[in-house]
């Protein structure tokens, strides 16, 4: 079929976005802050510990990963190679799998585009998705998000589906009540991934809501089996969590404690205060993150989803509202929060578009197919490009990479290192013999040096200013008794043109790529003046 054909191009294409580069930043330990958190207690569980002792976030991420390891291990001792494995190779493991999770979703939106509506919304849909730079970015990075978001997206695929199976309802069958209890199973592990996906719930009482006006008038179907689909979906939303985060029962203090800590952290805010979510999201996350013509695309696909689609729109909707809900009321607002929204955007920038071409084919002399292409070009085209130059950037050699290779050549052994104090931008030194200094910023002196100056400063720069900020006293020091011998420049031009994510501590932006010539921050090597 024509349809099947064009998928494969698009989940091919956004396959290529995903997986190239995954291998981005290495051997820097910290190019994707938050990487060693999933990775470190994956490893913890393949040594025997299944308790996490850490739920900030859920532990299903952790149980798969540490399997992907074991596996990995057995592969290569089955080879004739060393099945330990090397802290670059954990990584990559993990990047594949979040890469190929990424890669998924486009197949599970297209089945939900094509259900709602006909396989030109879902191919639209699965389009849309591919090239949506916050979804290829995150699908880079072996964190949470990107699978939270394929199985919230199957959970709502198999809710559509139960409603369509619906009517077996009024013959007294309830052949359709499987697909609400795996809605309920893929709702569970996706909020086992991480906790916001319980907004799924939501839909399921839309969706409940739905069957029971439905059939409201049907003698066939007792009172208690008309609620038995939520009672499907709740008993395998609760076994999912519970036997993939195990430890939230089994040590419940530390699980109440950590939960309350993210309640906490989401109100109060993370690196500085951008407001509250409710419009930086609206006004940031998404638009940026989907791609601005895809949004303003969905925002015109509201109409024709509750018009032609009232049903699983209403579905979909419940869920996106109250995940919005959720990521809105606090100070914390990270891109990647907003990121199972994103096919939920792509969903309605579809129906727009193919509701847009039938309205315009007649009126510009085009034929339906060629007036839905036309649009769907223009929306998708310039969020290709951002992706790919996002891809191409992401390719090259990190600038802290480069500044640790250049400063290793050139310091000598037994010499004295200052280096702004930040783990996301302080160079990986691991095996130099350099001693490092602190500067306390109060006594504008470095501490414990009886009034000498180190033999070597490395400062940072960034429009991600939360994160390369530079004191001033330090600038005067740099300036007044050192010589800049080099420097590894990430960007150029305005640079603070470029949209990014003030809140995370990762050095590329989502959109002004034209700024960029690297990742990392920008880092300036001095050397004392003799």
């Amino acid at each position: 079929m024509i349809a099947h054909r064009a998928l494969w191009a698009i989940v091919i294409f956004g396959a290529l976005l995903r997986i190239v580069p995954i291998w981005f930043g290495l051997p820097y330990p910290h190019a994707r802050p938050d990487e060693e958190t999933t990775i470190g207690h994956a490893v913890a569980v393949l040594g025997g510990d299944l308790n996490p002792h850490f739920f900030h976030w859920p532990s299903l991420i952790f149980y798969v990963l540490a399997v992907l390891f074991a596996a990995a291990s057995w592969i290569r001792a089955a080879l004739s190679l060393d099945p330990t494995l090397t802290p670059e190779q954990h990584v990559l493991i993990a990047r594949a799998f979040v890469a190929v999770s990424g890669t998924v979703t486009l197949v599970v939106l297209f089945g939900i585009g094509r259900r709602m509506a006909d396989s030109t919304v879902g191919l639209l849909a699965a389009l849309f998705l591919a090239v949506a730079i916050l979804h290829v970015r995150e699908s880079h990075f072996a964190m949470t998000d990107v699978v939270m978001t394929l199985l919230l997206t199957v959970s709502l695929a198999m809710l559509l589906r139960g409603l369509d199976a619906g009517e077996e309802m009024l013959a007294g069958r309830l052949y359709h009540v499987r697909w609400f209890a795996l809605a309920g199973l893929a709702g569970g592990l996706a909020t086992s991934t991480k906790y916001s996906a319980a907004a799924v719930v939501a839909a399921m009482a839309a969706a409940q809501l739905l069957l029971l006006v439905r059939h409201r008038s049907s003698q066939s179907l007792s009172w208690p089996a008309a609620w038995l689909p939520s009672a499907a979906f709740m008993a395998a939303f609760a076994a999912a969590f519970v036997a993939t985060t195990p430890y939230a029962l089994l040590d419940q203090k530390q699980f109440a404690s950590d939960f309350q800590f993210n309640v906490s952290h989401l109100a109060e805010g993370h690196v500085g205060d951008f407001g509250r979510g409710w419009t930086y999201h609206l006004l940031r996350s998404l638009p940026y993150g989907a791609g601005v013509a895809t949004f303003v695309a969905a925002i015109a696909g509201v109409v024709p989803l509750a018009r032609h689609y009232r049903q699983h729109a209403l579905i979909v909707g419940a869920c996106a509202v109250a995940l919005y809900l959720s990521i809105g009321s606090g100070r914390t607002v990270f891109f990647r929060y907003a990121l199972p929204l994103i096919p939920i955007v792509c969903l309605g920038a579809a129906a727009s578009v193919k509701h847009l071409g039938a309205w315009l084919a007649p009126r510009a002399g085009l034929s339906l197919g060629a007036s839905v292409g036309l649009l769907a070009a223009l929306v998708a085209l310039p969020a290709a490009v951002n992706s790919t130059w996002f891809d191409l950037l992401l390719a090259r050699t990190d600038t802290r990479v480069l500044a640790a290779e250049w400063l290793l050549a050139h310091a000598q052994p037994e010499q004295t290192l200052f280096e702004a104090p930040d783990p996301y931008t302080e160079l990986d030194l691991r095996g130099a013999r350099l001693h490092s200094w602190r500067f306390d910023a109060r006594t504008t002196s470095f501490v414990d040096a009886g009034g000498r100056m180190p033999d070597w400063l490395v400062l940072h720069e960034s429009p991600l200013w939360t994160y390369a900020r530079i004191p001033s006293e330090l600038r005067r020091i740099a300036a007044r008794d050192y010589e800049l011998m080099q420097t590894v420049r990430a960007t150029k031009g305005a640079a603070r043109s470029a949209v990014y994510d003030l809140q995370d501590a990762f050095f590329m932006p989502l959109s002004g790529f034209s700024t960029v010539e690297r990742p990392g921050p920008t880092i300036l090597i001095y050397r004392r003046v003799r």
